[in-house]
């Protein structure tokens, strides 16, 4: 049918292409309108998706959040196709849908030439759950008729989570309420047979499951959202596993890598007194850490880590070992006490003198790749690979010369600007074959608005206030860029982070700007979400971008007999990951197992399930 299209790029399959994947033996007993009931039945791990014009608010956050994670959809589009057949959702007892989302819960009664009939068949027969990512309060939903309409951008709207929500929400930090704002909302007392999951202080549920006389279950939403609001990216996870009832194809993580750039070298410092228009390279100040710079920050690294959330977290070091050599700064008190303590962080190659890389000869740029190489083994940087390199400025992606000698001594991964045209991720978390290096892949990094070249607080505000014509305070500045870095944590971006050697200035003796950037981030998100932080090295970014665009080009399907088995076939070599398969070797994440599995190409694999 037009009106069911496989979308979503990556994830996104069709509907016939599993419809194959399982022979199951079943036992069909006829009911009343020629519908049966499947004592044994193959469902197809792809959710249905309706809309009426893809135009809803709430579409892309219900694409986006299928598609980070991974989980096949389909989209019904009720404009294109008004008439959902019984034909389009199962064919006797093999059923093409684990859950259906509808952007609107309204649509049931607009599904047109039977079509809510076949959905509400569809869900009993097969046991679906169905999930109104928003609506309008209606007793179909186990919510009173007459609700009170709230535009949460004036007025946002604190909701508390229910003690039925924990178990859903399982991995939010529920103990605290959550904000409901920039999104039109509607306050309905619940019906009461109906389940509460998020209230306000007036009783009023704002997300709520409702079990119809029939079995079919319900979960539905009274506020609206997009692809950014915070309160979207809490509660879509949980969403998406309630309607797939805890297994689907894909994963969640979280991470955060910053990657400081320019260790070893000094840079122009942007003080309180530079007047603005000052060239950001002129400033005629300089800034280089020291041995109590960089032993405030250790200080700070580890008491994250020694907090259960971020005990994965760690920095890496973009270096320049031209700063290194003995000599170069008189007198050198990061360089003895860097090597000292090198085991603590990541690093990885920035040319050995920051050299810009866009016009470099091939044989300049082997001896910027290979001396900095060197200095490592002399520096004796044991968590370093020569495969990985930051090059200065992002220059040398389009250069032929450069990218040649990056490909003759061993480096396959190169760090990408998400700012720039063309450098951002194509899909979620998966990175870029350089067009002209095949060999190179490129890993999208996130710059952001802690500039280069500030090392205390006064200088960031005057800068920043000088940049955007604002006049905000430094407390101001933090909070509005730890929202920018709390939507990567929430969304599970594996992107890197990009700072530089000045952020890690012990302004007062003990903080730094980085410091208090990404305290402000784990706060928010602390707040919000009770998940473990990791920092992947280098290298393991490069793997797991890769491994995820191998995933997305794979066309992986998968069926389920329910308590019986799965099935999971590959178009192509790919690692599948399976959320809530508890296989040998499977790790666990929130509480939930994730299996990956590996498959070559055209192969099909089964698993039992308890």
């Amino acid at each position: 049918s037009a009106g069911l299209a496989s979308a979503g790029g990556a994830g996104a399959t069709t509907i016939t292409a599993a419809m194959n994947s399982v022979s199951a033996s079943t036992t069909l007993t006829s009911i009343a309108g020629g519908f049966v009931s499947c004592s044994s039945h193959p469902i197809d791990m792809n959710v249905l998706v309706i809309t009426a014009g893809r135009t809803e608010a709430d579409f892309p956050a219900i694409t986006q959040a299928l598609g980070n994670l991974g989980v096949p959809y389909t989209v019904f589009d009720m404009n294109a196709t008004p008439v959902l057949s019984a034909a389009q959702l199962s064919s006797n007892c093999h059923g093409f849908f684990q859950g259906v989302i509808l952007a609107s819960g309204g649509y049931i009664y607009g599904l047109g030439g039977g079509g809510a009939q076949n959905l509400a068949d569809y869900e009993r027969v097969f046991g679906i759950r169905q999930l109104n990512w928003y609506t309008f309060p209606d007793t179909n939903f186990g919510l009173n008729n007459g609700p009170v309409p709230l535009d949460t951008t004036a007025t946002p709207l604190n909701v508390t989570y229910t003690a039925a929500a924990q178990s859903i929400f399982s991995y939010a930090n529920t103990a605290n309420p959550l904000t409901i704002s920039n999104a039109f909302s509607y306050l309905s007392q619940p019906l009461g047979n109906a389940t509460p999951l998020l209230v306000d202080a007036s009783g009023n549920a704002l997300a709520v499951l409702f079990t119809q006389f029939d079995g079919r279950q319900y979960l539905t939403l009274t506020f609206d959202s997009n692809q950014f609001l915070a309160h979207n990216l809490v509660l879509s996870y949980g969403l998406v596993n309630w309607v797939t009832q805890g297994m689907f194809l894909g994963e969640r993580r979280t991470y955060m890598s910053p990657q400081v750039d320019d260790m070893f070298i000094d840079g122009a410092d942007w003080l309180a007194s530079t007047p603005c228009g000052t060239p950001v390279d002129t400033t005629g100040f300089t800034f280089r850490l020291g041995q109590p710079d960089l032993q405030a920050y250790i200080t700070w690294q580890q008491s994250k880590q020694a907090q259960s959330g971020t005990a994965g977290f760690q920095t890496t070091f973009v270096f320049n070992g031209s700063g290194a050599v003995a000599g170069t700064y008189v007198p050198d008190t990061l360089t003895p006490y860097a090597q000292a303590n090198q085991g603590l962080f990541q690093w990885v190659n920035h040319t050995f003198d920051h050299t810009d890389l866009n016009t470099i000869s091939y044989v300049d740029a082997v001896v910027e790749i290979t001396k900095n190489n060197q200095a490592a083994v002399t520096l004796g940087l044991t968590n370093f690979s020569t495969q990985n390199m930051v090059t200065p400025g992002i220059t040398g992606l389009t250069n032929p010369n450069f990218l040649q000698a990056a490909h003759d001594n061993g480096i396959t991964n190169l760090v990408s600007d998400t700012s720039y045209p063309n450098y951002n991720n194509p899909t979620f978390n998966t990175g870029i074959v350089n067009p002209i290096q095949t060999s190179i892949l490129l890993l999208p990094r996130h710059p952001n608005n802690l500039y280069y070249n500030v090392s205390v607080p006064d200088g960031w505000v005057k800068e920043y206030n000088c940049f955007y014509s604002t006049n905000l305070l430094y407390s101001d500045i933090i909070d509005r860029e730890s929202q920018t870095l709390l939507g990567y944590l929430l969304r599970g971006d594996i992107d890197a982070l990009q700072f530089h050697q000045s952020n890690l200035r012990a302004y007062d003796g003990v903080h730094s700007l980085l410091g208090d950037l990404l305290d402000a981030t784990l706060t928010k998100f602390g707040a919000l979400i009770n998940l473990p932080i990791a920092s992947p090295s280098m290298t393991a970014v490069a793997q797991k971008l890769a491994a995820r665009a191998q995933y997305n080009a794979a066309n992986v399907t998968a069926t389920m007999i329910p308590h019986h088995s799965i099935t999971i076939t590959a178009q192509q070599a790919a690692v599948v990951p399976v959320t809530g398969l508890s296989l040998s070797g499977a790790t666990l994440y929130g509480g939930q197992p994730v299996s990956s599995i590996s498959l070559t190409a055209g192969q099909s694999v089964t698993f039992p399930l308890p």
